[in-house]
């Protein structure tokens, strides 16, 4: 599968997940991680979809990006705007970065959250294999031995 494939996948079989105002270029940058976490991300994907319908909030939580940054798997979950109307009648659009009190639900998908990422620190984002965090000339990535020594060929660190 490429990633261009397994992209759509997830648009597809995980839409509840994420804004729908997404528009292609958005997606582009959504899910920018190697294939060794795939199933990973898959199964945050799945514990979160069942998190929110187990608490009925579908679409009040959304992913807003996975990526690897210092060789470690991120996973970003906002809630969702929503019409807040204030005791005048105003209303308006609400996007709560960091809500007052975390709420249950919150709390649940970070614990879910933190054990993926915990996961994908001892799994290569190439392959899937186990791996450890690497740096190569600065560049941190969490590889398994074989794709750590093709980086190294590759930057003629050997």
């Amino acid at each position: 599968m490429t990633h261009d494939e397994y992209v759509a996948y997830i648009r597809e079989r995980y839409s509840d997940l994420f804004d729908p105002t997404n528009s292609d270029e958005d997606w582009r940058y959504l899910v920018t991680i190697g294939p060794g976490w795939w199933h990973l991300f898959t199964d945050f994907c799945e514990q979160m979809e069942s998190i929110l319908r187990h608490h009925d909030e579908v679409g009040r939580w959304y992913i807003r990006q996975a990526k690897e940054k210092f060789g470690e798997l991120r996973i970003y979950v906002r809630p969702a705007p929503y019409e807040r109307t204030d005791v005048d009648g105003f209303s308006e659009w609400v996007d709560d970065i960091d809500p007052p009190e975390p709420s249950a639900v919150q709390e649940m998908i970070s614990i879910v959250r933190e054990q993926i990422v915990g996961r994908a620190n001892h799994t290569c984002e190439d392959c899937g294999e186990p791996g450890g965090l690497r740096v190569i000339d600065g560049w941190y990535r969490t590889c398994c031995d074989r794709h750590f020594h093709e980086l190294q060929e590759a930057k003629g660190s050997i």
